[in-house]
């Protein structure tokens, strides 16, 4: 298979989660390879598809934050989207920890036709000019980043923004990593200033990140809904 899923956990719930996920794949007659970005590489569960990374072979600084929903920064995502990169995918879905595999619609057709070149897709998706224009703390982070980078997305042709429990990249190499770059600086802007890390606190930053760069952000619901889904054991 040319794709990959990648995820991250930290944290005893979410280690659980994770499993539940290799579990699910565990019943697929031939699983991709599954990346997980975590601090508990013991935690996670030993199969041959699943290859889990030590957050400190990236960042150590993430081994200092708390692992509950309010007070962690999932940014730390951009670092599993980094590992599946340098083992040599460019087709990824990156999923939070709580995904959940439909085995009757999960294979390797239904799968390679929820990508889509030069694109970061979704099968759930904000709307960008609600954001921008409710005053929301995503769009106001999303307006701080243009002043900071000079680039000033065009707003009468965005319609969608991928929610991030589920995603489909499929970016060629050298701009998947100029997108990652340029979401690293993102993350520093965020904490110099003090901008809030919640609601949201990196949809934001994806997709301007991906627009800098000339990558498509939309919607795939019509090909990729349900192929995988969320399952969350409480609301956060």
């Amino acid at each position: 298979m040319d794709f990959c899923i990648a995820t991250f956990c930290f944290g005893k719930r979410y280690y659980e989660q994770c499993n539940r996920l290799i579990n699910d794949m565990t019943n697929l007659t031939d699983p991709p390879l599954l990346f997980v970005v975590t601090d508990g590489v013991e935690y996670i569960s030993k199969f041959d598809f699943v290859k889990p990374i030590n957050i400190k072979d990236y960042n150590q600084d993430y081994l200092k934050y708390e692992n509950n929903y309010y007070g962690f920064d999932f940014s730390v995502k951009r670092y599993s989207l980094m590992v599946s990169l340098d083992f040599g995918f460019e087709k990824i879905i990156l999923v939070d920890c709580d995904a959940r595999i439909n085995h009757s619609l999960f294979n390797e057709s239904n799968v390679t036709q929820s990508f889509s070149k030069n694109s970061i897709l979704g099968q759930t998706t904000y709307d960008f000019n609600e954001q921008i224009n409710s005053n929301s703390q995503l769009g106001n982070r999303l307006l701080r980043y243009e002043k900071e980078f000079n680039f000033v997305c065009n707003k009468n042709e965005l319609k969608f923004m991928p929610e991030d429990c589920i995603q489909y990249f499929n970016i060629e190499k050298n701009v998947f990593y100029k997108l990652l770059e340029d979401w690293d600086r993102c993350i520093e802007i965020k904490y110099k200033e003090g901008l809030p890390n919640t609601p949201a606190g990196n949809i934001d930053e994806i997709c301007f990140c991906a627009l800098k760069n000339n990558v498509l952000v939309g919607n795939n619901s019509h090909k990729s809904l349900n192929i995988m889904y969320p399952e969350h054991d409480k609301w956060y």
